[in-house]
C-alpha cells in the first residue's frame, strides 16, 4: 500500500512539472517561447548578498515592441518587473555591430526591477544590464537551447545624475526549453530551421560517441571469446593427440 502511495504522490509531481506550460510572446517579426527566470542578488544591511528567483509567467505580456529590417526590440512587462530585449539583424556580408554576416542576436538585455525584501540595503527600482552579442543564429533559423543563463552584472538603482552603480549585485536570466524566432513579416515557428546552442550541440555529439564506444568494446569483448575458445579447443586437440 505505502509502494502505491509513493507512486501515486511521484505521478502527481510529474504531471505538474510536465504540465507546465512555457510562455510565448509573439508579434509579427519574433516570437519568444521557454520558461525564463531571474535570479536576483541584492545586497543585505551587513553587506552580505542574498537572492531570490523571479520567473514568468504566463501574465507577462509583450507592452512595447519595434520591427525594422536591420532591428528588433521586445519589451515584456509583469508587475513592477520589465524585461528589454534588443535584437540585430545583419543580412551583410561583413561583420555589423558585434553580429556575424547574415547572422541576427540579442545585442542588448535589460532587467528593470524592484528590490523590497525586508533584508535588503537599498530597496528600490533596480536596472540590469547585459551588452554584447548573445543567441547569434543564421538568418531564418530558430534559436533552440534546452537549459543555459547569462550574467546581467551591471546593476544600477536611480535616474539621470542620481544614478547608482551596485557593483556586488547581479542577476542571472536563467532559461529552459527557449526558442526565438527574429526577422520581418515572419509567420509562423515552423517555417524557420533549427539552430541549437552550444550546449546542446555537445550533447548530440555525445551520442555517436557513446555508440562508436559501445561498439568497440563490443568488438574487442567478442574478439576476447574467440581467443579464449580458439586457445581451449587447440589444447583439448593437444590431449587427444597425446
Amino acid at each position: 500500500m505505502y509502494r502505491h502511495t509513493i507512486f501515486c504522490a511521484v505521478a502527481v509531481i510529474l504531471s505538474g512539472v510536465l504540465a507546465e506550460k512555457a510562455p510565448s510572446f509573439s508579434k509579427d517579426c519574433f516570437n519568444i517561447t521557454g520558461v525564463i527566470s531571474f535570479n536576483v542578488t541584492y545586497k543585505m544591511a551587513d553587506d552580505k548578498l542574498n537572492s531570490y528567483v523571479v520567473k514568468l509567467s504566463d501574465k507577462a505580456a509583450v507592452t512595447d515592441y519595434n520591427c525594422t529590417q536591420t532591428a528588433v526590440s521586445a519589451t515584456i512587462k509583469e508587475g513592477s518587473s520589465s524585461l528589454v530585449v534588443q535584437f540585430g539583424i545583419n543580412p551583410n556580408k561583413s561583420k555589423h555591430e558585434a553580429i556575424d554576416p547574415e547572422h541576427w542576436g540579442v545585442t542588448q538585455m535589460t532587467y528593470n526591477y524592484l528590490v523590497d525584501a525586508a533584508d535588503a540595503n537599498p530597496k528600490g527600482m533596480r536596472q540590469a544590464t547585459a551588452v554584447g552579442s548573445f543567441f547569434v543564429t543564421p538568418i531564418n533559423h530558430t534559436y533552440s537551447c534546452r537549459s543555459q543563463s547569462l550574467n546581467l552584472e551591471n546593476v544600477t538603482m536611480g535616474s539621470g545624475n542620481e544614478t547608482v552603480h551596485l557593483a556586488d549585485e547581479f542577476v542571472l536570466f536563467e532559461e529552459t526549453g527557449l526558442l526565438i524566432s527574429v526577422g520581418p513579416n515572419q509567420t509562423t515557428d515552423s517555417d524557420y530551421d533549427y539552430h541549437y546552442c552550444k550546449a546542446d550541440q555537445k550533447v548530440k555529439d555525445i551520442v555517436p560517441i557513446a555508440v562508436g564506444v559501445a561498439l568497440a568494446a563490443l568488438v574487442v569483448i567478442v574478439l576476447i571469446a574467440y581467443l579464449i575458445g580458439r586457445r581451449r579447443t587447440v589444447a583439448a586437440g593437444g590431449y587427444e593427440r597425446v
